[in-house]
């Protein structure tokens, strides 16, 4: 069987924008670690998913957390970058403007905040899968649209942009992917948002809240994954499929579309479809690739 690095994470980036004056003034303080941690918390599910993480830490990390198989080496000095390792492969994950973050304070568990003077800050979590969140928490409508990560690669290595807005990391030993970004405010509407990348090691992320009406905070979720490390595949589904799943409508061609063996697992999961789907949440699935008739099934934001 074939172990992998599995990220995720990448990243949520839980965006809190604030507006008008009161919004300037609290920019004006920075965003503490208060700020970043309250962001997360606005976010469902999200607080959760750290709570079974144990962490340690040394003269150099905030927080280092072995779940799954997968070491995760959060820095006290944002500037040093984010270390995923599994399976004898580590690669480093470079957080937007880092020089500028003061020392990561452990939030609560599995969750690291890199307080700033400025209006947005970075975050990291380890979740209880062994997957790493890239969390960002904007202060306030001054703040960047646009967020760059450096992922430190092997020689040999790509990046390109699907269809579907996601991307493929391609490496000589592992592909690794991110899943098409998402962002939406406190009402539940939808913020436009992208991806760029060079193609060789930067990824930018970009989030249109300037001059737009919305209400805070807002949430945004690229997702880095890949193999996991216990060797399957995830699948995703969007919130549309999510809803004919739950229904048992088109089963065939929404399976077709993803990866045949996916439908094997779902009879186990059709009757937890309809719940997923009225918390708003999409459906996913970890296929395994040398047994594809055993198919783990869960729930995400879409």
């Amino acid at each position: 069987m074939r172990k992998s690095l599995r990220i995720v994470g990448t990243g949520v980036l839980a965006l809190a924008l604030g507006m008008s004056s009161m919004t300037a003034a609290h920019a004006e303080d920075g965003t503490t670690a208060t700020d970043v941690q309250n962001a997360i918390a606005s976010v469902p599910y999200l607080p959760d998913a750290s709570d079974e993480v144990t962490t340690q830490s040394d003269a150099d990390s905030a927080a280092i957390a072995n779940v799954n198989g997968v070491t995760v080496d959060v820095p006290k000095d944002a500037d040093n970058g984010v270390k995923v390792a599994a399976d004898g492969q580590q690669i480093t994950i470079n957080l937007p403007d880092a020089t500028q973050a003061q020392t990561g304070t452990i939030t609560q568990n599995g969750v690291v905040a890199f307080p700033t003077t400025d209006n947005h800050a970075n975050a990291v979590q380890t979740d209880d899968t062994g997957g790493v969140r890239i969390i960002q928490v904007l202060d306030g409508p001054d703040a960047p649209e646009e967020f760059h990560y450096e992922l430190n690669l092997p020689e040999g290595s790509s990046i390109t942009k699907e269809v579907d807005g996601s991307l493929k990391i391609h490496t000589p030993t592992a592909d690794y992917g991110m899943s098409p970004p998402w962002a939406y405010d406190a009402n539940g509407k939808k913020v436009w948002t992208q991806f760029f990348t060079d193609g060789v090691s930067g990824i930018d992320l970009v989030v249109n809240h300037w001059g737009e009406d919305v209400a805070y905070p807002i949430t945004a979720d690229p997702r880095f994954y890949q193999w996991t490390w216990y060797g399957a595949v995830i699948v995703h589904f969007t919130r549309d499929e999510t809803y004919k799943l739950s229904r048992g409508l088109t089963l065939g061609s929404i399976i077709g579309a993803k990866w045949t063996p996916v439908g094997v697992g779902f009879g186990l999961a059709g009757w937890w479809a309809q719940g997923v789907y009225d918390r708003r949440q999409c459906l996913a699935a970890h296929v395994w690739a040398g047994n594809p008739w055993v198919t783990w099934w869960y729930s995400e934001r879409c």
